[in-house]
């Protein structure tokens, strides 16, 4: 899914979306929301596609926590569709994976913190 959308196939990588799929933002520190099912995952990351020239979602680190959770940690890049400006955050991610699709994601602050996450899930 992050090599697709990483590549600007945004439909390939919707179609990685189980359609109970979980997005959960709550933890970010502006407007924190839970997305629930496809069709408000799939529209928040358009809403994402136009806000922003270029994203690129961090592959750096994925580790393989077993049980289909994953562990997807480093940069993500954004360049403002508007101001043209270049914007680099950390991102720490827990993915629960599910017959081979996205089931549920969530958002971290830090790398820490997914993984004290992980460990009580």
């Amino acid at each position: 899914m992050v090599a697709a959308f990483n590549r600007g196939d945004f439909s390939a990588a919707m179609d990685m979306l189980t359609e109970d799929v979980e997005f959960d933002w709550s933890r970010r520190m502006l407007d924190g929301e839970v997305l629930r099912g496809r069709e408000e995952a799939v529209g928040f990351l358009q809403s994402m596609t136009e806000l922003f020239d270029e994203i690129h979602i961090p592959s750096d680190e994925l580790t393989d926590l077993g049980e289909g959770l994953v562990l997807l940690f480093g940069k993500a890049r954004f360049k403002g569709r508007a101001s043209g400006l270049d914007v680099e955050a950390s991102a720490a991610n827990l993915w629960t994976v599910r017959d081979g699709k996205v089931a549920r994601f969530r958002f971290y602050q830090t790398k820490e913190d997914a993984l004290e996450d992980a460990a009580t899930s």
